[in-house]
């Protein structure tokens, strides 16, 4: 019975040995991949043995001396100095200044380029207007041309027979009204007659085209006994269709508008087009003037 509990105890020592052999080499193989100073204090430290164990073990014992001297043969790798913490709040804000430029050098192009966006808008709408312009000239040439070329012929039949006929004076003065006009007043059944003739070619053709398209809003309106009568007044009196006023009073207001919601960087551009007068706003789109003067009222700004 006492030989058997011996030999138990043998069998667990040489077992706690062997456990702690193997702790030993595991720790010695941490350490050297980790880089760690081999000493007989570290390693019985990471193996959990005592320094005692290792000195009577006498391969550990020889093997940690001869890690250790070779560490302290081997020269010490330069480390970079760490940087205080006084450098790092500096690196910091460097970058944080060099930060905020940047951003407002961005938002200084992104106004620039807005601005260039609304210029653009702004030449296409000029050239819309400029090739209409160019048409109308055009159509004004062409009418002068003829205007001319009547004249001509009224002088030659004067020259030859200065007692012309005051029909014939009639016709020739009839002859200078716009065939635009003309065609306005055999639309709307209307004669020609001296007075009207005299009272159409005293103002500008503009004029009287305004005048009939009145006259059109009060035939449809059931409030036109004699037309011709009427177009003469309307005439002398440089009387406009009730859709150009209200452009006209629409033109008034946003003269007043603009500048105001200009400078309050509400918008950034305008331009007229045949819808009317078009906002260009911060969202980079062409909004109606109605629509932006609904928005922002001019008592608001």
């Amino acid at each position: 019975m006492t030989n058997r509990k011996i030999e138990a105890l043998r069998s667990s020592a040489a077992q706690k040995a062997k456990e702690s052999a193997e702790r030993v080499e595991k720790a010695l193989e941490r350490m050297i991949k980790q880089g760690q100073i081999v000493s007989f204090k570290s390693v019985a430290q990471s193996a959990n043995v005592s320094t005692a164990y290792l000195y009577k073990q006498e391969d550990l014992r020889n093997r940690i001396e001869a890690l250790r001297d070779q560490q302290k043969q081997k020269p010490k790798s330069k480390q970079p100095p760490v940087a205080s913490d006084n450098s790092k709040s500096v690196i910091i804000s460097t970058l944080r200044e060099e930060n905020k430029k940047l951003r407002a050098e961005i938002e200084g192009l992104r106004r620039v380029n807005e601005g260039l966006a609304g210029r653009v808008y702004h030449l296409q709408g000029a050239e819309e207007l400029a090739e209409r312009l160019k048409s109308e000239n055009a159509e004004f040439k062409q009418q002068l041309e003829e205007c001319r070329q009547q004249l001509q012929q009224f002088t030659a039949v004067t020259v030859e027979n200065p007692k012309v006929t005051s029909l014939e004076k009639k016709r020739a003065g009839r002859s200078n009204i716009s065939d635009k006009v003309k065609q306005q007043l055999d639309s709307l059944g209307i004669q020609l007659n001296s007075t009207l003739t005299k009272t159409i070619k005293s103002v500008s053709l503009e004029t009287v085209l305004d005048a009939i398209e009145a006259l059109k809003e009060a035939i449809s309106d059931g409030d036109v006994d004699k037309p011709g009568g009427w177009l003469k007044t309307a005439i002398e009196q440089g009387w406009k269709p009730n859709g150009k006023i209200q452009i006209k009073s629409e033109l008034d207001l946003f003269s007043e508008w603009y500048p105001k919601a200009k400078q309050k960087r509400l918008i950034q551009a305008s331009q007229t087009t045949k819808d009317g007068i078009m906002i260009y706003t911060n969202d980079e789109k062409w909004i109606p003037f109605s629509e932006m003067l609904a928005q922002y009222p001019l008592e608001t700004l």
